[in-house]
C-alpha cells in the first residue's frame, strides 16, 4: 500500500514538474500574439481611437503601408539566420526604388526591365556585402554599414537629392494603390514572398544549412558545408528581397525619394528580433517576423491616432529593437541549455 501511494505521488510530482516548463514554452511562443491582441483591443475601445482604429480603411492603410517593411524584415532574417547582421537593407531598398524609377521614367525602359534592374541592384549590393563578410572576413556590422553609406552617397550623387515625381508607369502605381478582393495588392505580394521564404527556411536543405551555419560555423564546416558560400548566398538573397521591397515602395509612393530608404533599416530589424521571441522563440522565423511587423505597426498607428507626437515612431522602434535583442539571446541560451 505504501509503495503504491509513493508511486502515485511520484507520478503526480513528475507530471506537475513537466507542466511548468511546458507552460513557459507556450507562453514564450504566443506572448507577442497575446500582447498584440490586447493592444488592438485597447485601441478599439479607447475613447480617442475607438472611432478610427478598428475601421476597415485604417486597417487597409496600415497593412498596405507595412508591406515594404515586412519584406525588408524577411530579407534581414536570411543573414541573421547565418548569424550575420545586415545594416544595409534600407539603403538597398532606396537604391532599388531609384533604379527602377529612373529606368522607367528617365530612360524609358520597359517596366519589366526596370523592375528587374531594381531587384538586380539590391542583389549586387548583397553580393558585395557577402563577399566582404564571407571571403574577406570583414565584420558584418562594419561591412554593411560601409556599403550602406556608399550606396547612400551614390544615390545622392545621381539624384542630386531630388525626388523623382513624374513618369512613373501607371501600371506600377496601380499595384501600389489598388485592391484585389478588397485587400491591398502589395499585401498579396507580401503573402507570396512570405510563403516562399517560409518554405525556403523550413522545408529545404538550404534553410537547414543556413541554420546550421548560424548555430555553429565550426560544426557546419566539420560536416562538409561550405560556410563562406552559405553566408554569401544569404546576403545575395537578402539584397534581392530588398530590391523587391524597393519596387513595392515605388509602387506604393508613386515617387522615388532618395532620402527614405535608410529609414527602413531600424523597423525591419526591430520586427526580425521581435519575431525571434515568438512562435519559434530563439529562432528567426517568418511567422514571428510578420507578427513583429504587425505589433510595431499597429502600436504606432494607435499612438498616432491618439495624438502622439512624431518622435513616437522612431522611439518605439528603437525600444522594441533593444528589448527584442535583449530577450531573444536569453531565450536561445535557455533552450540550448534544455537541449
Amino acid at each position: 500500500m505504501t509503495t503504491n501511494r509513493e508511486a502515485t505521488v511520484g507520478s503526480v510530482t513528475r507530471t506537475t514538474s513537466r507542466r511548468g516548463p511546458e507552460l513557459l514554452a507556450q507562453l514564450e511562443k504566443y506572448a507577442l500574439a497575446v500582447l498584440f491582441a490586447v493592444l488592438c483591443l485597447f485601441f478599439t475601445v479607447y475613447g480617442q481611437t475607438a472611432e478610427t482604429f478598428p475601421t476597415l480603411a485604417n486597417i487597409r492603410n496600415v497593412l498596405g503601408s507595412q508591406s515594404v517593411v515586412a519584406v525588408a524584415a524577411l530579407a534581414s532574417i536570411l543573414p541573421l539566420t547565418c548569424g550575420k547582421f545586415d545594416l544595409s537593407v534600407g539603403a538597398m531598398i532606396g537604391l532599388s526604388s531609384i533604379v527602377t524609377g529612373s529606368a522607367a521614367a528617365t530612360h524609358q525602359l520597359p517596366l519589366v526591365t526596370a523592375v528587374c534592374l531594381g531587384v538586380l541592384s539590391g542583389a549586387v549590393v548583397g553580393l558585395l556585402n557577402g563577399w566582404l563578410v564571407a571571403y574577406r572576413d570583414v565584420n558584418a556590422l562594419i561591412a554593411t554599414l560601409g556599403t550602406s553609406t556608399v550606396v547612400a552617397g551614390l544615390i545622392s550623387l545621381y539624384t542630386e537629392n531630388q525626388v523623382l515625381t513624374t513618369g512613373i508607369p501607371e501600371a506600377l502605381t496601380d499595384v501600389g494603390s489598388g485592391l484585389w478582393l478588397g485587400v491591398p495588392r502589395t499585401l498579396w505580394a507580401l503573402v507570396l514572398i512570405s510563403a516562399l521564404v517560409y518554405y525556403l527556411l523550413r522545408h529545404t536543405p538550404y534553410g537547414r544549412y543556413l541554420a546550421s551555419v548560424g548555430s555553429s560555423p565550426t560544426s557546419a564546416r566539420l560536416v562538409g558545408l561550405d560556410v563562406s558560400r552559405m553566408v554569401l548566398s544569404s546576403f545575395v538573397l537578402s539584397g534581392a528581397l530588398c530590391g523587391i521591397a524597393g519596387v513595392l515602395l515605388l509602387a506604393r509612393a508613386g515617387t522615388a525619394n532618395p532620402l527614405v530608404g535608410p529609414g527602413f533599416t531600424l523597423p525591419a530589424l526591430s520586427a526580425a528580433f521581435l519575431g525571434a521571441t515568438a512562435i519559434k522563440p530563439g529562432t528567426f522565423n517568418v511567422v514571428g517576423t510578420l507578427l513583429g511587423v504587425l505589433f510595431v505597426a499597429f502600436s504606432v498607428n494607435g499612438l498616432v491616432l491618439a495624438g502622439a507626437a512624431d518622435w513616437v515612431e522612431p522611439t518605439f522602434n528603437g525600444v522594441a529593437l533593444l528589448v527584442a535583442v535583449a530577450v531573444s539571446p536569453a531565450i536561445s541560451q535557455r533552450r540550448a541549455g534544455k537541449a
